[in-house]
């Protein structure tokens, strides 16, 4: 058996490309890294882990026979903003007040402006009035309302639909809190009704499709949990630095377990 992990872009993750590697080898499956520019020149694997975001490559793999992990129907949603509101709206589960279009966007400051597709906290700006959102809005970018508690966020990991770990996320210098911007990170303990509502939303995904390893985030506003998006190639550097969870090993012997039942 053979897999591939897939990156664009290797640097600075050589040790946790390695860990997938090795997790792999002991269970007896070659594992070998490849580039999405190396991919249509090689010989399709048996699966294969996706670490770039490009839902039309998981697509094509898909298409002719190769398992995803994270499959392209879940990359397709995660990675677009607006699919992801439209979608944990249309389950009944809140997020702040978002606009797609400006003509759409009731003149409310200060606002924030995401491009749909950004990531790691990057493309996301803080608006404080119409001359600023006219420099920031494009096709790409949707317009949403501020939380009342800014620089704090929650990251929730998901593995096979349940719930791993989650992290608190704070920054005191940015309304963004993201640890790879700087923030700091803490173990978060879920409260059950919060657990109980994150399962909600797990429960929402898992009907549409298959979430191998995810992080949900949301925010903090009026005092409770909202929803503020999915990422699909999910980070573990917080796991790593604060918990003894070994996130890696678990998600290797999840793909290794599923492949095997293909």
């Amino acid at each position: 058996m053979t897999g591939y992990i897939i990156y664009s872009d290797t640097t600075g993750k050589e040790f946790y490309i390695q860990q997938h590697i090795d997790y792999f080898k002991e269970m007896g499956v070659e594992l070998k890294l490849v580039t999405l520019d190396e991919l249509p020149f090689l010989p399709l694997p048996d699966f294969a882990i996706m670490r770039a975001i490009s839902p039309i490559t998981s697509q094509a793999l898909e298409e002719k026979g190769v398992k995803v992990f994270n499959n392209s129907k879940l990359s397709f949603l995660a990675n677009d903003k607006l699919k992801s509101y439209e979608f944990i709206t249309e389950n009944g589960f809140e997020t702040m007040p978002y606009f797609a279009k400006k003509e759409d966007f009731p003149g409310i400051y200060p606002c924030i402006v995401k491009t749909r597709d950004g990531h790691g906290g990057t493309e996301v700006y803080w608006v404080n009035n119409e001359k600023e959102l006219d420099l920031r809005i494009t096709q790409n970018t949707l317009i949403q309302l501020p939380c009342d508690t800014l620089g704090k966020d929650l990251r929730v990991y998901v593995l096979g639909g349940e719930i791993k770990a989650a992290m608190l996320r704070s920054s005191k210098s940015d309304f963004r809190s993201n640890f790879c911007l700087g923030g700091n990170a803490s173990v978060y303990d879920l409260s059950p009704e919060e657990t109980r509502y994150i399962n909600k939303i797990i429960s929402a995904i898992s009907e549409y499709t298959i979430p191998d390893y995810i992080g949900i985030d949301f925010i903090f506003h009026e005092g409770k949990l909202i929803f503020n998006e999915i990422e699909d190639v999910v980070g573990s550097r917080m796991l790593y630095t604060y918990t003894d969870i070994d996130i890696v090993k678990m998600y290797c012997e999840y793909i290794f377990k599923k492949v095997c039942s293909f």
